[in-house]
């Protein structure tokens, strides 16, 4: 009896693993309009007709690649965060959301320069990151739920500290040098805690 890595099921993920690769690749240093399914189905040694069959389109090929490169980051939530006492997890999601920016800058990058290049990419883009940033989002307003505040307040909280780290995630991709990144991390956590009342406003 084949194994599940050998049977149907197993080459069946081996190859859409390939044209995945593949297609990161190609699409990270070409770019979305000048990546051919052709180019793709020869980087990954299948056919053309086998990337279609896996992803019916070279859209959704492309949105696919982009929720397999944000998986890691949901990962990395759900399997060392959510068992935390909710006032370190709070705080360590903001490292997970900053360490996932300085391991994937130059990927995350690219997304910046497509979506200001190509509305129909931007079109593409907004599922997997609009996805990405609505469950982090409900993973703050939770953790914060959990610290005792009110449903709404957590809700108006968490959209304000999420818009900071996005802020913070363009200026470390459109920002050449470090000398304020330290600056934006600590100013972050700051109103956080002034936030959760363990600061006086300055």
């Amino acid at each position: 009896m084949p194994s599940r890595e050998t049977g149907p099921e197993g080459r069946k993920a081996q190859t859409q693993a390939r044209i995945l690769e593949a297609a990161a690749q190609l699409f990270m240093t070409r770019g979305y309009e000048r990546t051919s399914i052709r180019t793709i189905a020869a980087r990954a040694r299948v056919s053309r007709a086998a990337v279609f069959w896996h992803f019916g389109s070279k859209a959704g090929l492309f949105e696919e690649s982009c929720r397999r490169l944000l998986g890691p980051f949901f990962e990395m939530i759900r399997s060392s965060l959510m068992h935390l006492p909710p006032r370190k997890r709070l705080f360590d999601l903001f490292e997970v959301y900053e360490s996932f920016v300085a391991t994937y800058r130059s990927s995350i990058a690219s997304f910046v320069r497509w979506a200001l290049e190509s509305p129909q990419v931007w079109t593409m883009l907004q599922g997997p990151l609009f996805e990405m940033h609505d469950e982090f989002m409900r993973d703050i307003r939770d953790t914060l739920v959990e610290l005792g505040m009110a449903r709404p307040a957590a809700e108006k909280l968490a959209a304000s500290l999420i818009a900071m780290l996005d802020g913070n995630l363009l200026l470390e991709v459109l920002e050449k040098g470090e000398a304020n990144r330290e600056l934006r991390r600590a100013g972050l956590r700051q109103v956080a805690r002034q936030m959760l009342g363990e600061l006086p406003p300055e």
